[in-house]
């Protein structure tokens, strides 16, 4: 016999025996969302619900499931088996609330019974296998743990299959037992088999397998998808509940693309390569924005008089563009332009230099050399007068012309202008006849449209170009002229708040998408001149794994898109979807995936050699020892993808993140609040000062302490009197920030985690992080040297022994010097000090 745990779908019914049997739901039949929730959900619509209320449809569902599970518990309250009918489900369920009072029971039953018939449809794989069956002479029949009846199972397989013949049927509920009770003996019995000569073919491993091989019966697996691509589902719930206002009003139906996309996965020899994330993630997002591209383009297309052409933006834009060719045959152009090169098109124009260099926080000479390719003596003399050699970005670009001269700036505007233009002639079909030039991008600031816009304006007339992106700083491109651009996850899509954290993870995709070839440094004759691609190889080859994966699923798509299968049809369930899958990976990413994209660099792109890390745990680790939660969750870049960051450290620590950046983190439970006083002394060549500093809960129940300093008072220690706080606990890092002033240093992410060998202890030991102290314990810390005129260490501990520190209130008139704690008293401990709560 077939061993039960093998992966992969089942591929034949056996070659011996006198009957075949099949499960119904996920394994003959298929729906169009992965778990009956869906039905629910179109059930609700279908009853004649008021489903622009928020919440209804949330409501209604939950509803639905608590019904079922009560009329399971008592049928089985009654002595028998749990197998309930669609009627006895709808008795147990509080019409009225739903304004469906005059609806009888028989009628919301038929209205879920129309949500299945809309909804289902036939595996093809397992079809086929019903088809040889029948062929070779076998019988044929369903099994299925259903509150449907025989009659009504049989109208929706015939629904989903026209003229499909069977020779037994039988139901759950008809026989008053499941399959993994007794279903299979009444089968061999009605129908005078004998057990070896059956074989059941399903999706259950208890139901389907183990619950037939017990009496005999030979089996075939047919699994619907890995237990982990299930997680990464839930997860995407989860998600999209969070991020996308569509899960208001119902987020379930998807058209059937989390259906597709298991089904695909189930041929995945290993789910969690690079491969499988192109199946299963990368290939759905980019297929739901390659059909927001299409239907913009042809409804562009259908105003009179215009002449579309449509091209896609290196490098980003190469996956797109590869997803395109594949699914249709209208030609497109593929473009090698980057920021650097459209803007530096028309710097001699309105704007210069800024919309290239203002996003740049900080940069030195030789990379702005790097990226202009030009230098000149005032220049060198501008950064030898800037302090460290470093100059503000927006600073560089205000002053370049200047520093350059108006001849150099023209001379460098000019020969990339001309460049650029031969290019798009070259790279894009009909570009001199086109009244429309679409460009298609994942976005963000259509900087990229804008600095052709201006290049093409300065060269002369040029066609009217349309941005299609992906995701999009709404505001940034909101007033474009006579140009325009749109998105697919827009702000009315997402919250603006949630369009910022996507945006500040989306490197992940980027890199993802990424042609297999530097960015464009300039032009020769109409080509591309590119940069070397500073990649690490093995990211390279990550990334042709994943766009192969994200071919193979749109290839699938294809194959069904011709069958009249089209889970695209609804634009809103198409953006909610993409931004399920999309911000299920940039957010909550698995550990399989932390593996895989972890240690991938992100190439600044710039014309310079800067590649920064995607995902830097390390640094995240600091931060959140020096920083409140939310503070922490607002780290700069980089790392590039603080919430990989983040969710290296813990699953939950990344889920924090996420809730911080849809704005549902509460202020007083995650906030580090007072709870007291310690003791520190500050130790000097000359003298010793003991002071006291406040001590803060944080919200996970720690003690952070923060002990500011001058470089003027020289100090060599610092010594916390960390007994007062706990006996007991652990010492989870100590960090030192720099600034010009203490909030300077406080709001720098550039933290050092001082290491073991400068912290000592005085009646206190430490070993590994735990320590063990007397009342008047003291953590001692040799301080490193400073480099700026302040800098403040952060020391945060985890008291031990089952007590929870408390906060104190924000207007007591004094505070104890220890934290308070609430918990259970110890025995024969001394009575406890009056607590002293935050109001509110």
């Amino acid at each position: 016999m077939r061993d039960e745990t093998a992966r992969g779908p089942a591929r034949d019914a056996g070659s011996s025996g006198e009957a075949v049997s099949f499960d119904v739901f996920d394994t003959f039949v298929l729906r169009r969302c992965t778990t009956p929730d869906g039905v629910f959900e179109r059930a609700c619509r279908l009853a004649g619900v008021d489903v622009s209320r928020p919440g209804v449809v949330e409501a209604f569902v939950q509803h639905r499931r608590l019904a079922e599970s009560n009329a399971r518990k008592k049928d089985l309250a009654g002595g028998h088996g749990g197998e309930v009918t669609i009627e006895q489900i709808y008795h147990r369920f509080p019409r009225r609330l739903f304004g469906l009072g005059g609806v009888s029971v028989e009628d919301l039953a038929e209205a879920e019974f129309r949500a299945e018939l809309d909804l289902c449809f036939a595996d093809t794989d397992i079809a086929r296998l019903y088809d040889q069956a029948r062929a070779a002479g076998r019988r044929t029949g369903f099994v299925s743990d259903t509150y449907w009846s025989g009659e009504r199972l049989g109208r929706l397989l015939r629904h989903v299959r026209p003229g499909l013949m069977w020779d037994f049927l039988y139901t759950s509920c008809d026989h008053a037992t499941a399959k993994s009770a007794r279903l299979f003996e009444v089968i061999v019995a009605k129908e005078r088999l004998a057990p070896s000569r059956l074989t059941h073919i399903g999706d259950n491993p208890v139901a389907d397998i183990a619950a037939p091989r017990r009496l005999g019966i030979d089996t075939r697996f047919h699994p619907q998808a890995s237990n982990y691509f299930a997680g990464v589902l839930q997860r995407e719930e989860t998600t999209v509940s969070l991020l996308a206002t569509a899960a208001m009003t119902g987020s379930r139906l998807d058209g059937g693309l989390r259906t597709l996309r298991r089904v695909v996965a189930r041929d995945l020899t290993h789910p969690t390569d690079g491969t499988a994330l192109g199946v299963t993630v990368v290939g759905p997002v980019m297929a739901a924005f390659d059909r927001f591209v299409a239907d913009r383009v042809a409804k562009l297309e259908r105003e009179p008089g215009r002449k579309v052409a449509v091209a896609f933006v290196a490098r980003d834009g190469y996956l797109p563009c590869r997803l395109w060719s594949e699914l249709r045959q209208r030609p497109a152009g593929y473009i090698e332009v980057n920021r650097r090169s459209a803007i530096l098109a028309g710097v001699d124009g309105d704007g210069g230099f800024e919309p290239l260099f203002e996003p740049v926080d900080d940069i030195d000479h030789a990379t702005t050399v790097e990226i202009l390719g030009v230098d000149s003596p005032a220049l060198k003399t501008f950064f030898r007068k800037a302090p460290g050699g470093i100059v503000p970005g927006q600073v560089l670009g205000t002053n370049l012309p200047a520093l350059l001269g108006r001849p150099a700036v023209e001379q460098l505007a000019g020969a990339m202008r001309r460049g650029l233009t031969q290019h798009l002639r070259r790279a894009i079909p009909d570009y001199d006849t086109c009244t429309d030039l679409v460009l298609v991008d994942l976005g963000y600031s259509a900087s990229v449209q804008k600095g052709i816009r201006r290049a093409l304006t300065l060269a002369g007339p040029g066609p009217r170009l349309h941005g299609l992106y992906l995701l999009t700083r709404d505001e940034e491109v909101d007033d474009l002229g006579a140009d325009h651009a749109e998105a697919l996850i827009s702000d009315l899509v997402v919250s603006p708040h949630v369009k910022r954290m996507l945006l500040s993870n989306v490197a992940v995709l980027e890199q993802l998408c990424c042609a297999q070839a530097g960015s464009v440094r300039s032009y020769r004759d109409g080509e591309a001149v590119r940069e070397p691609d500073h990649r690490d190889p093995a990211q390279v080859e990550l990334s042709n794994a994943v766009q192969t994966g994200a071919l193979h699923f749109v290839r699938q798509l294809k194959q069904r898109l011709e069958t009249g299968f089209d889970p695209f049809t609804d634009q809103a369930a198409l953006a909610a979807a993409a931004v399920a899958m999309l911000g299920r990976l940039l957010l909550l990413p698995t550990d399989d995936e932390l593996l895989l994209l972890g240690t991938a660099g992100h190439d600044v792109n710039l014309g310079s050699r800067t590649v920064v890390r995607l995902a830097d745990p390390a640094h995240a680790a600091s931060v959140t020892l020096a920083k409140s939660v939310s503070e922490a969750c607002r780290m700069s870049a980089p790392p590039v993808w603080p919430a990989g960051s983040f969710t290296a450290l813990s699953p939950s620590q990344g889920f924090i993140y996420t809730l911080f950046g849809v704005g549902s983190l509460p202020t007083d439970v995650f906030a580090d609040v007072p709870c007291g006083k310690v003791e520190v002394t500050l130790i000097g060549r000359q003298r010793t000062v003991p002071t006291e500093t406040p001590c803060l809960r944080t919200g996970h129940g720690d003690i952070r302490i923060h002990i500011p300093f001058t470089a003027e008072l020289g100090l060599q220690r610092v010594a916390v009197t960390v007994g007062r706080l706990a006996t007991q606990g652990l010492l989870r890092g100590v960090t030192m920030q720099q600034g010009a002033s203490v909030r300077d240093a406080m709001e720098s992410f550039d933290v050092m985690r001082l290491c073991d060998e400068r912290l000592s202890g005085a009646e206190l030991e430490l070993v590994s992080g735990y320590f063990q102290a007397t009342a008047n314990g003291k953590l001692t810390i040799l301080l490193p040297q400073l480099s700026q005129r302040v800098g403040v260490i952060t020391v945060l501990v985890t008291p031990l022994g089952g007590n929870r520190v408390l906060a104190l209130a924000e207007d007591a008139a004094s505070a104890p010097l220890a934290p308070l704690a609430l918990g259970l008293p110890a025995a024969a401990a001394d009575p406890a000090p009056p607590l002293a709560l935050r109001p509110g």
